[in-house]
């Protein structure tokens, strides 16, 4: 690993929280996301959370795409051996405006197909709000931390527990 990447992933070893004033604030977004199933009102309501937690977290807000889509997923010997449950990725920014992608868009992406990879049934509503904040968590790293890279270390999962602990507290 090279040192720049072994420092980023120390580093994001080592922070262990994920402090969001207010919390509470969230709650009602993530209670209305665990009522829907269909693709439209999660990336909707999804957005809401996803705006309230980065103001919270006094980060810019991520675009959140939910197609109705299955998982991408591998097999082998006629088993899933992996799906993507969500994914995250930060734009290049614009050379007229360094805070926004190019056309104005935000330079985080969170993805999370509304499908499960086998059947194509709905993924749970937990599950989604879970693949949700696991990728906010990723966002809040580029974003918040300057991570190059969001790396799953002992402190991401770290993070990302705490934010569900911070939500839990208040109600959801």
């Amino acid at each position: 690993m090279a040192a720049t990447r072994r420092s980023e992933y120390l580093r994001s070893n080592r922070i262990r929280t994920l402090p969001v004033p207010d919390a509470g604030a969230a709650v009602p977004a993530a209670r209305r996301l665990l009522a829907v199933h269909d693709a439209l009102s999660r990336r909707v309501i999804g957005t809401e959370l996803l705006a309230v937690l980065s103001v919270l977290a006094g980060i810019p807000a991520p675009e959140l795409v939910v197609p109705d889509e299955h998982q991408p997923h591998r097999r082998s010997d006629g088993r899933i051996v992996f799906s993507l449950q969500g994914d995250y990725r930060r734009r290049r920014p614009s050379a007229e405006d360094p805070s926004r992608a190019r056309g104005g868009r935000p330079l985080g992406r969170i993805r999370i197909p509304n499908r499960t990879p086998a059947r194509g049934d709905v993924v749970r509503p937990s599950a989604f709000l879970n693949t949700l904040l696991h990728e906010f968590c990723h966002h809040h790293d580029a974003e918040a931390l300057r991570l190059s890279r969001s790396f799953h270390t002992a402190g991401f999962y770290a993070r990302l527990r705490h934010l569900r602990e911070q939500l839990l507290a208040d109600g959801i």
